[in-house]
């Protein structure tokens, strides 16, 4: 199997992995905003390390900018390119890790970029788009014309490697890497096809990119999307992920299909829910990997991907609804039913494999998987990789060694579900400091997902 790791790392650009500001304070904290950008891109590598992916797909990368589909340029330019150069030079993960060159994706101000970064050693990029140079956008092969392809020009001439797609691949054999793209438009079945739109003119297209995994003999097609922030657009926009043909009716029995993303869809929202997934999860036959549990807590917080920003009225330490929620994971009172809305969904053609496996809600404050307390309410789902918390932690030596400081969890707390009683003094500034709970917000205001492919 390959393994995923997908994150929506909010505003995603050079300013928070490398900001140089080293003489301006980061707010809430008492060091700078160069030192605050070290410690997110420490934690982001942490992630990755904790449980090595095969891909790694960033969404909510600044685009700058641009005619759409062409690279992104700016600080989402530098932020990927730098976080590439730091996966390279860790010591666990390697110089073996590539980048796709992140296009723009959508117009306008609601435009950004995904970017797919993977190991070469385990898996090829085959596209499935081809890269014809400049500031021209990608297109597909047949369109450019194999002699017509390129490799990219600094800075993104390093990204790709300069070798074959292997024969075997059913996309792309014998042409370069490095001279193939993703795809970000999409079309119908009409004669002459009309472009799917997610779901309105200059909305974000769902965005391509596909790898020949040589040990499955297999291809992966890999969608990810990140779906407009207002529930009808999102949920018209997933639900139009249903007629990419290139993930439905084209995908063929050596092919395995992922879907990844934020859908700004809650799973637990009765009404927007059906609309988004019911065509996904029906007729193009892909199943849903996180699906709603009972709609109480502390039940439906095992399966909540978004964080509460950590102002007035926002996070809190509060064991009110329980182990792992308790009041930092969800969303905000003037954002609400934002809750749930990160997902993966799988397709295997015959020969593809499957069915996935192991998906871990990667949760670096309370730690993850969910097994603090066993068996889990209602049968919550408790995930399956292990990653500790991100924020400091007690002391070895000490009673509850490794666990957050500034949340008790279970056994510990009262009722036994963890947390704080509301009122009890210090604790909400201790978990919003920075050495807790504000660097994680700090890194991103969703949760990651991680599973096996």
């Amino acid at each position: 199997m390959a393994r995923v790791l997908y994150w929506n790392i909010q505003q995603f650009g050079i300013n928070k992995i490398n900001n140089p500001f080293f003489n301006r304070r980061q707010i809430g904290s008492t060091i700078n905003m160069q030192q605050a950008s070290t410690q997110r891109a420490q934690l982001i590598l942490d992630t990755m390390t904790s449980n090595i992916p095969d891909i790694f797909v960033v969404i909510e990368t600044s685009t700058g900018g641009g005619v759409e589909g062409s690279l992104i340029t700016a600080g989402g330019q530098q932020g990927a390119l730098d976080l590439l150069a730091k996966i390279r030079a860790n010591a666990v993960l390697g110089a073996n890790w590539m980048l796709v060159p992140p296009l723009i994706l959508g117009q306008g101000g609601v435009s950004e970029g995904i970017s797919v970064f993977y190991n070469s050693a385990n898996l090829s990029f085959t596209g499935p788009w081809g890269w014809q140079g400049a500031a021209n956008p990608s297109d597909s092969v047949a369109n450019i014309g194999i002699g017509n392809l390129v490799g990219y020009a600094a800075p993104w001439n390093n990204c790709l490697p300069a070798v074959a797609v292997p024969g075997g691949s059913n996309i792309n054999p014998g042409i370069n890497s490095n001279q193939l793209a993703g795809q970000w438009l999409f079309t119908d079945n009409a004669m002459p096809p009309n472009r799917l739109q997610f779901p309105g003119i200059g909305n974000r297209p769902p965005y391509l990119t596909t790898f020949w995994d040589a040990a499955n003999a297999r291809t992966i097609k890999l969608l990810a999307y990140h779906a407009p922030p207002n529930f009808g657009p999102a949920a018209n926009g997933t639900n139009q992920l249903s007629n990419v043909r290139e993930m439905t009716n084209n995908l063929a029995a050596n092919e395995a299909g992922v879907i990844v993303g934020d859908f700004n869809v809650n799973i637990f929202n009765a009404y927007f829910e059906p609309i988004a997934y019911n065509n996904l999860t029906g007729a193009a036959g892909y199943t849903r990997q996180i699906n709603p549990t009972a709609a109480v807590f502390p039940d439906q917080g095992y399966v909540f991907t978004h964080m509460k920003h950590k102002y007035k009225n926002g996070a809190t330490p509060w064991e009110t609804n329980g182990y792992p929620t308790y009041g930092y994971l969800g969303s905000n009172n003037h954002f609400a039913g934002y809750d749930s809305i990160d997902n993966v969904l799988t397709r295997y053609g015959a020969a593809a494999g499957g069915p996935a496996a192991n998906i871990t809600i990667v949760n670096r404050i309370t730690g993850s998987p969910y097994n603090a307390v066993m068996p889990t309410p209602g049968g919550a789902p408790p995930g399956h990789y292990a990653y500790t918390t991100g924020m400091a932690q007690i002391p070895v030596g000490m009673a509850n060694a490794g666990s957050p400081v500034a949340l008790p969890l279970p056994p510990n707390g009262p009722n036994g579900d963890g947390g704080y009683t509301p009122g009890n003094i210090g604790a909400l500034r201790r978990f919003l400091g920075w050495d807790n709970y504000g660097k994680i917000r700090s890194a991103s205001d969703h949760l990651p997902l991680i599973i096996d492919i």
